[in-house]
């Protein structure tokens, strides 16, 4: 298993190009079953075609169920464009509902469900969205050095206002290292389909995922 987990992220590695970087991070400060509360932190750069993204929004959960966690958030969000410099803030307002399962002792399914309420700076609230993100984990059996689960996901973005379908966020290969007792960071790579009228554009990102908890 050591030699097939090597020869994966060493031919991952070589073939892999981004057009995008996104690095996150969740920052935990309050823990008290059923909740727990923290900080999102997330930056996101496409210096082609794209735009920078900051996002700052403060996070709590409620384990309802032992398979049934209930979040709610208020994100804001700074968005500029590379080319004119024009920027602007985003308010967002959010709600999820995530159940999970665990398989197997080592393999764990995780659906993220969240309706996000946009409101663009000096504008009314618009393009209301729900986003549906299935992960599939499996948590190594024996820690490979620092690397202790591999995952998968695949998210979908709804805009209510079309009612249709305008972006999809695959994640065929993530890993996840143990840094400390306190720390995991998760790296990650991502195609990200965004629909333009009635065609797709594709892009590929590089991410990480840092979690600190305090």
């Amino acid at each position: 298993m050591r030699t097939l987990l090597l020869l994966l992220l060493s031919v991952t590695a070589q073939t892999l190009r981004a057009d995008e970087w996104w690095a996150w991070s969740m920052l935990e400060f309050y823990r008290q079953p059923p909740w727990t509360a923290g900080v999102f932190l997330g930056n996101r750069a496409d210096t082609e075609d794209g735009s920078y993204v900051q996002i700052v929004s403060p996070r709590v959960k409620y384990a309802a169920l032992s398979w049934l966690d209930l979040g709610a958030g208020l994100s804001v969000l700074s968005i500029e464009n590379p080319n004119t410099h024009f920027r602007y803030e985003q308010l967002r307002p959010e709600l999820e509902i995530n159940p999970k399962f665990d398989l197997t002792k080592s393999l764990r399914l995780e659906w993220r469900n969240r309706m996000e309420w946009r409101k663009n700076e000096n504008a009314a609230f618009t393009t209301h969205r729900s986003r549906h993100r299935l992960q599939l984990g499996w948590t190594l059996p024996q820690p490979l050095g620092p690397l202790t689960r591999i995952f998968a996901s695949n998210e979908w973005l709804v805009d209510l206002h079309r009612g249709q379908q305008t972006e999809n966020r695959l994640v065929p290969l993530g890993i996840t290292f143990k840094l400390s007792n306190t720390a995991d960071l998760d790296c990650f790579y991502m195609i990200d389909s965004i629909r333009s009228n009635a065609a797709w554009k594709h892009e590929s990102v590089l991410g990480t995922y840092l979690r600190l908890r305090f």
